[in-house]
């Protein structure tokens, strides 16, 4: 699988080769700047423990990266097995937003919701990076909260036009439903939508199982 390095980014600050001295490449698509490094190597030999730099280094927001070129679901190297999927295609819309549930995947620990986010594109020098929030529950009281090490990465090339920012995201929950499970609900929720007039609510998605 090849990968575009004129898409790269700092894993930790976002900025590209051309606004950077050096940048070092890591695993799959993860970059770190000089500046970043040199800042990593200042915590790691300051004794307090919890510094200012080591705290203004973990306030900020996750770098949305570009998928790699080829990175489809038929090019990504099984590493887990895969023993369940329910294709969804349920989609909502609300004030310039769509949220597409594409499939319910189950593993051997833990299930993952797959999706594609369409929304409005944040203005320039806008620091905040879109995410969402999952709540699950299912018909027999079992509650998952949080997005458990899901991802979220950039598609400009889905995206029709200028006016539209598209994202590729994944929700991890664990353990897995009992087997008792029938139906699964699933409430998402866009932290930043609070701050839109007037506040978007909650997405509300009913899976059967």
């Amino acid at each position: 699988m090849s990968f575009d390095r004129s898409l790269a980014r700092c894993s930790f600050c976002g900025q590209r080769p051309p606004e950077v001295r050096r940048m070092v490449a890591g695993p799959g698509a993860a970059y770190i700047c000089d500046a970043c490094l040199q800042l990593c190597n200042e915590i790691m030999y300051d004794p307090t423990p919890f510094s200012t730099k080591a705290l203004e280094l973990a306030s900020r927001p996750p770098v949305v990266i570009a998928a790699p070129q080829g990175l489809t679901q038929d090019t990504v190297p099984a590493t887990r097995p895969l023993l369940r999927t329910i294709t969804l295609e349920m989609e909502q819309k609300q004030q310039g937003m769509t949220l597409f549930l594409h499939q319910l995947q189950w593993y051997e620990e833990h299930f993952e919701l797959h999706y594609l986010w369409m929304r409005p594109p944040l203005s320039s020098g806008f620091a905040f990076v879109p995410r969402l929030i999952f709540f699950l529950k299912d018909n027999t009281g079992k509650q998952w909260t949080g997005d458990r090490g899901g991802i979220l990465l950039a598609r400009p090339e889905l995206a029709g036009d200028a006016s539209t920012a598209m994202y590729q995201g994944s929700a991890r929950f664990r353990p897995l439903p009992s087997a008792d499970a029938h139906t699964l609900v699933v409430q998402v929720a866009d932290p930043l939508g609070q701050f839109e007039d007037p506040p978007l609510h909650t997405w509300r998605f009913v899976i059967e199982l």
